[in-house]
């Protein structure tokens, strides 16, 4: 219930209502209106003398509370009842000599309408729909849906046909965990020609300062295995931009939460995977990594615009002015360092035949599983993250069997629970159990068991046959290591950037045939 304490009305648990949603409370006074978010430190003012036009109508989650300002700009908040309708009227009516009005409202829920974009310091996108017949010329009346400020948007494009608005928005760094917030939003209209000129009314009149500025470098037809496509990449000084046929994506340096360079046993192919947060969003799939794919043996060499004075200062002088070597080496050390992000890569875990991920498969998905220091990361879909601290345990499974045996991860967050990963090579169960269980700590089902006997179990007899006697007395899980070792293969894996440390330069090699 509010409360009127002399010149000010308090409301609780009102929200904000647009482009994002957040609960908090309201004070209204004679000074403006006053809104503090409940799980984080933000706030909304609004001056008396900035205040315009009050309105009232319905919102998703209640009443709403409409404020027009000077400039063009509006705040809406919703989670008010019917009844506070008189006691705000009378409140505003008073202390700030303005009429509270209700609006008619587009409530037919139709998904087609009319857009209109308004003039203004801030402007604002209005999306009109059918609200019902008009009584004299029963003509349709358009009336209000909803209204977006153009402020809000960071990136407008025509993907596709160009007959699709694409508008993607900025995201509050200080919204709260709960906080829910819109990101993107698309309108399809029929006429190209209009399409092109509503872009460009919203370009003209959009935010795009954290876009703006001249390209770095740019690495032409990236093969990108997550989405799936080839694209141009644009390093900007805030961002990262993917020009692909269909779509194009611009993502800020702040996005990116981690990167991972993930060196393929084959040795012919590197995996580098950028994690982020919020994720890029293609139709209704929503990608939180990208997986770029690159041939070990390819080269390139890029020219940095940038001032000593910061190459040294702002980069630390972990970047020279022109970057050439491998693709592979020069796209992650420049992205590593324009972006301020961590990069992992593989250091002490070794499969069987000496590399730093084991070939598995993932559902219906076959790819490559990696061991890191504080996670393991499959490759390629689906893209999978899991930090050992969330592995509540994990289970070796069909033992029994010669050649392979399944990787049963259960975690204790996240929306998949459980993981099962099937058809790993049977002579990389002691690496994986050793670094699992020993280095990393990880709980094992069963682990003293396996431990004791190497994982061997009794094998099951079919049709009266014992076919596995002789081969369960003779299997050394370290038979194909030693193997190894006496061999004279000098195959190795490409060199990989420590997580503090630049590319190092050593190349690969590719196997040979027969190798």
């Amino acid at each position: 219930m509010p409360t009127d304490d002399g010149a000010v009305l308090s409301f609780g648990s009102i929200s904000t209502a647009g482009q994002a949603f957040a609960s908090g409370t309201l004070r209204l006074s004679k000074a403006g209106f006053a809104w503090r978010a409940k799980e984080s430190t933000r706030t909304i003012t609004v001056s008396a003398t900035d205040l315009l036009k009050v309105e009232w109508l319905r919102g998703g989650r209640g009443h709403q509370l409409k404020l027009s300002l000077r400039g063009g700009s509006t705040l809406r908040l919703e989670g008010f009842r019917s009844s506070d309708f008189t006691t705000i009227g009378e409140f505003v009516s008073q202390q700030h000599g303005k009429t509270l009005t209700r609006v008619n409202q587009a409530c037919r829920g139709w998904s087609w309408g009319e857009l209109d974009v308004t003039s203004g310091a801030a402007s604002n996108l209005i999306f009109r729909t059918g609200g019902g017949n008009n009584v004299k010329t029963k003509a349709l009346q358009f009336e209000e849906a909803f209204e977006i400020p153009l402020g809000k948007v960071a990136n407008v494009q025509l993907p596709g046909n160009g007959k699709e608005l694409a508008l993607d928005f900025h995201v509050d760094d200080t919204a709260g965990k709960m906080e829910e917030e819109l990101v993107e939003m698309r309108f399809y209209i029929p006429e190209e020609e209009d399409a092109k000129k509503v872009y460009e009314q919203v370009k003209t009149r959009a935010d795009t300062s954290a876009f703006a500025g001249e390209s770095l470098c740019s690495f032409l037809h990236m093969g990108v295995a997550v989405p799936r496509g080839r694209y141009d990449v644009d390093m900007y000084a805030n961002y990262i931009k993917l020009r692909g046929r269909a779509v194009d994506f611009k993502i800020l340096y702040s996005s990116i939460t981690r990167l991972f360079l993930l060196p393929k046993p084959d040795n012919i192919i590197v995996s580098f995977v950028m994690s982020l947060d919020p994720p890029i969003r293609q139709g209704n799939t929503m990608y939180p990594h990208l997986v770029f794919q690159f041939d070990t043996e390819e080269k390139t060499s890029v020219d940095l615009p940038i001032s000593a004075e910061d190459l040294a200062k702002k980069y630390k002088s972990k970047l020279n002015e022109t970057e050439s070597g491998y693709t592979w080496r020069v796209f992650s050390k420049v992205l590593k360092n324009l972006s301020a992000t961590p990069l992992h890569v593989p250091k002490t875990f070794k499969s069987s035949e000496d590399g730093s991920g084991v070939r598995t498969a993932l559902g219906a998905n076959e790819g490559f599983l990696f061991f890191l220091e504080t996670c393991c990361f499959f490759v390629n879909k689906p893209p999978t993250y899991i930090r050992y601290d969330d592995i509540d345990y994990v289970e070796f499974r069909r033992m029994d069997l010669e050649r392979r045996f399944d990787l049963f991860i259960a975690l204790t967050t996240g929306t998949n629970q459980t993981l099962l990963f099937t058809n790993i090579e049977r002579s990389d169960f002691e690496p994986i159990f050793s670094f699992l269980h020993e280095s990393k700590k990880v709980p094992v089902e069963g682990a003293e068991q396996l431990k004791r006997t190497g994982g061997r179990q009794q094998v099951r007899m079919v049709d009266g046959d014992d076919d596995s006697e002789s081969d369960d007395d003779d299997f050394d899980p370290n038979a194909q290591e030693k193997e190894a070792a006496s061999e004279s293969s000098s195959d190795s894996e490409p060199e990989m950037i420590d997580e503090d440390d630049d590319v190092a330069s050593k190349p690969p090699r590719k196997k040979k045939k027969g190798e």
